[in-house]
């Protein structure tokens, strides 16, 4: 299916914005992805955002092959089977609350923690000229630092750091280049998250 079909539906299973705009897009089934696969898929993806951003492919096998389990056998059946997206959620990587809370357990959108971002964020020039809000890496630093402290209680150590891997991630490969900085579009953001869909200059050619 291309890009510009109708999106298809995603598993409530599949907690990451970036993967299940991926799935909507028809790049990647809702179900089981070779390792391989998905590494290809997310590099080739990666690779249209602005500056050609590269994404190492072999560290993104090595996460997927953790993604659904830690056991042994979580970990075979991966290796052989491949990732299942739509059981993410259930997964040692998903941080079940830890995070940005845009989306809830359900995979519907909390409007009120998307609109949120826009605490942290400031007014940034596209290289038009044209003021819009963003955030930078230091405001998504902050961003993700308020997430962990509010979780106090029910956070494990770990998620702070898996924030890492996630919302610096995103600006690396749909941030856009502006007059000053690299920065995230607030309005990228959402349209990745309620539309599930990429920028319109990473889907050009």
């Amino acid at each position: 299916m291309s890009s510009t079909s109708q999106p298809v539906t995603v598993s409530e299973g599949n907690p990451c914005p970036f993967l299940r705009a991926l799935v909507a897009q028809g790049k990647v089934p809702d179900d089981k992805v070779p390792l391989g696969e998905i590494a290809r898929v997310i590099v080739d993806v990666a690779s249209k955002g602005d500056g050609h951003p590269k994404v190492p492919g072999v560290a993104i096998q090595g996460v997927a092959l953790i993604a659904n389990g830690l056991s042994p056998r979580q970990v075979w059946r991966n290796a052989m089977g491949g990732v299942r997206l739509n059981e993410l959620r259930s997964g040692p990587l998903n941080k079940h609350g830890s995070g940005s809370g845009i989306l809830d357990e359900n995979a519907n959108i909390d409007a009120a923690q998307l609109a949120r971002l826009d605490e942290f964020a400031s007014d940034k020039l596209d290289t038009d000229g044209n003021a819009e809000r963003g955030l930078n890496l230091a405001e998504i630093t902050r961003m993700m630092d308020a997430n962990f402290e509010r979780a106090a209680g029910h956070r494990r150590a770990i998620d702070r750091k898996l924030m890492d891997q996630e919302w610096p991630v995103l600006l690396k490969i749909i941030g856009k280049q502006g007059k000053a900085e690299h920065y995230l579009s607030l309005k990228d953001v959402a349209h990745l998250f309620v539309e599930r869909r990429f920028p319109a200059r990473m889907m050009e050619p």
